[in-house]
C-alpha cells in the first residue's frame, strides 16, 4: 500500500471525522493508506474515528519527525497562511525530495487585508505543490493558468452514509424543542455578522405570519441573537450529528443571508430549500441553482428575501419540487464519492 499523510491544521473540525472515515476505507480499498495528523479532534461528532489519527503539536519539528517516521509516498495538507510552519514546512518538503498536495478554497476567501502579499502566497503554494485540491471546479478562478493541469476537483460535501432520516418522526422532534409552528424557517451554524442574520429577522418580521416559526440553531459567541426575540422565534444551542439533521428534516425552507457554507449540505440532504443572498464566496455555493432548488436574492434586499420566503411558504408543491431538486443535487454533485475521486485522481497523479 502507498502510505498518505494529510495534515490538518489545528484540530480536526468534528463534521471531518465522518469524511475522513469515508475517505480512508474509500483509499484503503484502492491500496492507499491514509493517516491523519492534527492537534486534537472538536468535540460534537457523533461518528467514532475509524481512521488512522495521530495527534501530536503542530510546529514545523514535530511534523518532520513524524513524517521521517511514518515515511509516506504522498502529503496532502490542509493549512491556512497564518500557521508559521506552512512554508518552511513546505520548502522542506521540496528539498527532501517528498510528493505533497494543496488542499483548500486556492485562495483565501474571507480575507480582505494584504491581497496582494496573499496572492503571492498562494501562487507561491501552487508553484511548489505537485498538485492542487480545490473544494469545486469553480474555484479554478483561483489558481493562475500555468497552475491548470495540476489541479483536481473534490467537491466539499460532508458524509451521511450513518445518517437515516424519518419524516413520521417530524412532530416529536419539533416537541423536543417546544416549536409549536405549522411551518418552519431554519437557520443553523455559528451566528456571526458576516452572515448577516439580522437580514433574515427583518424579513421573518415582513412576512408578519403567525403560523410561521423562525428557528436559530448554533453556537452566538458574538451576541448576534441577543437583538432578536418575538414571537414564534426559537433559539437552540449547537446541535450535532443525528439531532441536527433530525430537526433540520423536521422544518421547511433553510435560510442563511451570508456564508452559507456546508450548511447546505446538511440542508439538501434534508430536502430543504435554501433562500440566501448573493455574495456569497462560500465554495459550496455551487450546489445551489436559483428558481431550481432555492433562491438567490440580492444583497441586503430585505423585501426579496421576505418574499423568496413567502412563497416557498405558501406553495407546498413548489417546495416539494424545490426539496427533491435539492436532494438530488447533493447525492450526485454532493455525494462523498465523488469528493473522494477528487482525491484519488490526485494521488494518481503524483504517484504516476
Amino acid at each position: 500500500m502507498k502510505k498518505v499523510l494529510l495534515i490538518n491544521q489545528n484540530k480536526t473540525p468534528h463534521y471531518r471525522i465522518g469524511v475522513y472515515n469515508y475517505l480512508s476505507a474509500y483509499l484503503r480499498s484502492v491500496d492507499y493508506l491514509l493517516t491523519v495528523v492534527s492537534e486534537d479532534a472538536q468535540k460534537g461528532s457523533s461518528q467514532p474515528v475509524e481512521y488512522n489519527h495521530k495527534f501530536i503539536s503542530l510546529n514545523l519539528f514535530s511534523l518532520i519527525k513524524i513524517i521521517n517516521d511514518i515515511n509516506p509516498d504522498v502529503i496532502i495538507y490542509w493549512i491556512n497562511l497564518k500557521n508559521i510552519y506552512l512554508f518552511p514546512l513546505l520548502l522542506w518538503l521540496k528539498c527532501s525530495n517528498r510528493k505533497f498536495i494543496y488542499w483548500g478554497h486556492g485562495i483565501d476567501l474571507l480575507g480582505k487585508r494584504c491581497i496582494r502579499l496573499k496572492y503571492l502566497a498562494y501562487s507561491l503554494e501552487h508553484w511548489i505543490s505537485d498538485a492542487i485540491i480545490l473544494y469545486g471546479d469553480h474555484l479554478r478562478i483561483n489558481v493562475k493558468s500555468r497552475f491548470q493541469n495540476k489541479i483536481f476537483i473534490a467537491n466539499n460535501t460532508l458524509n451521511f452514509d450513518n445518517y437515516g432520516l424519518d419524516r413520521s418522526n417530524r412532530g416529536n422532534i419539533l416537541a423536543k424543542y417546544k416549536i409549536t409552528t405549522g411551518k418552519n424557517i431554519i437557520c443553523i451554524g455559528r451566528m456571526q455578522k458576516r452572515k448577516r442574520i439580522d437580514h433574515l429577522y427583518n424579513a421573518f418580521v415582513l412576512l408578519n405570519r403567525k403560523d410561521i416559526g423562525l428557528i436559530f440553531v448554533g453556537p452566538d459567541h458574538d451576541g448576534i441573537l441577543q437583538y432578536i426575540n418575538g414571537k414564534n422565534i426559537f433559539k437552540i444551542p449547537p446541535i450535532y450529528g443525528s439531532e441536527r439533521l433530525d430537526l433540520l428534516f423536521a422544518s421547511d425552507i433553510f435560510c442563511l443571508p451570508g456564508a452559507v457554507g456546508l450548511s447546505i449540505v446538511d440542508a439538501f440532504y434534508c430536502g430543504l430549500p435554501i433562500v440566501t443572498e448573493a455574495g456569497d464566496m462560500s465554495p459550496e455555493i455551487m450546489y445551489l441553482k436559483d428558481g431550481i432548488n432555492g433562491f438567490i436574492v440580492p444583497q441586503g434586499d430585505i423585501k426579496q428575501l421576505a418574499a423568496k420566503l413567502n412563497i416557498l411558504l405558501a406553495d407546498d408543491v413548489l417546495r416539494e419540487k424545490f426539496s427533491q431538486a435539492a436532494q438530488r443535487e447533493i447525492m450526485t454533485n454532493g455525494h462523498i464519492e465523488r469528493m473522494c475521486e477528487g482525491f484519488l485522481n490526485a494521488l494518481q497523479y503524483v504517484c504516476k
